[in-house]
């Protein structure tokens, strides 16, 4: 095919427009995997344009290695998937704050951190000092308090240290067990680094974080209306 304005236009033409055309609205994609299919997708127009129309081994050769690289990347989270297993608490944190993360990302989210026990009187946080790690109250309670005084509480399914753990800022409260309580606990220089390489990752752990303060928000209020905190 001649390099003109009538072969550009032409309805041979269109097959390799048709491939970028593809290629664009994969970078729109805020899903990982449906930006790897469409990214197939226009490869594999391209390899068509490129055997059929053009004929030049340069493109079908580079194309077809960039589908056989995605249709690979494709495999092995599709293998990771299958793969995680939860335990019930892992469960009820993935459907309760990561339900837009798949089953592959959450595990490699859960494994990075770590479950433990705390005693009645464990410090989640503390008022002023930086946050070190983010907190998931899976079972339990605890107390929050600024300046000695009980300001509000956190139950199970409530993060802890979400508001200072990503921007590395001191706690505004501090944070105390009322009893046994069962966590789930990540390094917050760790997660930091997770989120600036997982631009899907920072989006759902975002959102997960707003939902979890404005929930707080509401059981506060609600507890000063009751008459259970100081107003």
């Amino acid at each position: 095919m001649e390099l003109t304005l009538a072969s550009a236009l032409s309805t041979e033409g269109l097959l390799g427009h048709l491939a970028y055309v593809v290629l664009v609205a994969s970078m729109l994609m805020r899903s990982l995997t449906w930006l790897r299919i469409l990214v197939i997708v226009s490869a594999l127009l391209a390899i068509s344009y490129g055997w059929f129309i053009i004929r030049d081994p340069v493109t079908v050769i580079w194309e077809t290695m960039l589908v056989l690289v995605n249709v690979i990347q494709l495999a092995i989270t599709h293998w990771r998937n299958i793969r995680a297993r939860f335990s019930d608490d892992e469960m009820g944190l993935l459907s309760r704050h990561f339900p837009g993360l798949t089953r592959g990302e959450a595990r490699g989210l859960f494994d990075a951190g770590e479950w433990s026990d705390l005693a009645a009187g464990g410090i989640l946080a503390t008022e002023g000092a930086a946050v070190d790690h983010l907190s998931y109250l899976a079972h339990g309670s605890a107390s929050v308090e600024v300046g000695g005084v009980r300001v509000s509480l956190c139950g199970e399914g409530d993060f802890i240290g979400e508001m200072t753990a990503l921007t590395g800022l001191p706690a505004t409260a501090t944070v105390r067990a009322d009893g046994a309580c069962r966590v789930w606990r990540i390094e917050a220089g760790r997660l930091r680094e997770i989120v600036r390489r997982r631009d899907a990752l920072e989006r759902e752990v975002d959102a997960a974080f707003a939902r979890n303060y404005r929930e707080k928000l509401l059981q506060m209020n609600a507890l000063v209306a009751a008459g259970r905190v100081p107003s």
